[in-house]
């Protein structure tokens, strides 16, 4: 929830240093629920992913489908009002634009001693996005991830939200959550095939997941819910700083 602080407020400087060096690290009980969630989810695919999120989510995917159908997508890109469309392709015409130019050059050449020396750089094949649901969840999340892995060359991005989806061209969405979506990525099941890279923020128990499962796939960073400071003063625009 927001909180404002103000410079000339009593012990701002006590409270301004609990809030940057505040404990964000997995708490015990999460770290060994985590634990066993991924050890379910490997030893039983996808049986347990099914009951894991039946039992945390109340969703039942044998109702619902496992995935959602590229034609659903399309049609939440068509149904779109007007101006949240433009919205989302500007954003996603930046984020494309920007992630295209931080492409790493090949390099093949003879140094002196006659030496061929190079690098090629290939995109992963498969990459799993996690896009978190509920209260958080926001197109912003698809393209700042699935946008740039088809910038770098994945074949197949595996995400879990629905216009920015069908955008940014990811290939499958699947309607699971949680630790067991993570440890289906990383290790797979029998409808889900794994992944070589996970991305994407989530709660403590999916930023727990990440952490566990990395060495097995590659991840981007532990990020959990969105935090951030916005320092500011009366000559900055209320405006921009309410958009920040």
């Amino acid at each position: 929830m927001p909180m404002r602080m103000a410079i000339t407020d009593t012990g701002f400087a006590e409270a301004f240093d609990a809030l940057v060096n505040a404990r964000r690290e997995a708490d015990d009980d999460v770290s060994a629920d985590v634990r066993a969630i991924i050890q379910d989810v490997r030893d039983r695919g996808d049986e347990a992913v099914a009951q894991l999120t039946s039992k945390f989510d109340q969703h039942d995917l044998e109702q619902t489908g496992w995935r959602v159908d590229k034609a659903e997508s399309a049609a939440a890109l068509e149904d779109l009002e007007a101006s949240l469309r433009i919205a989302l392709e500007l954003a996603a015409l930046r984020i494309r634009d920007y992630h295209e130019g931080q492409l790493p050059d090949n390099r093949d050449y003879m140094d002196d001693a006659g030496v061929r020396i190079g690098a090629r750089w290939n995109g992963v094949e498969r990459a799993g996005i996690y896009i978190p649901g509920g209260r958080a969840a926001y197109p912003s999340s698809v393209l700042m991830n699935a946008i740039p892995a088809k910038a770098a060359g994945v074949e197949h991005i595996n995400p879990l939200v629905l216009a920015a989806a069908e955008l940014a061209g990811v290939d499958e969405i699947w309607r699971i959550g949680g630790a067991q979506a993570v440890a289906a990525l990383a290790y797979g099941t029998e409808k889900i095939a794994p992944v070589d890279v996970i991305t994407g923020p989530g709660n403590a128990w999916v930023a727990e997941a990440k952490r566990q499962v990395f060495g097995v796939v590659g991840i981007d960073m532990v990020a959990g819910p969105s935090e951030i400071v916005v320092v500011a003063d009366g000559k900055n625009d209320p405006d921009w700083i309410a958009a920040d």
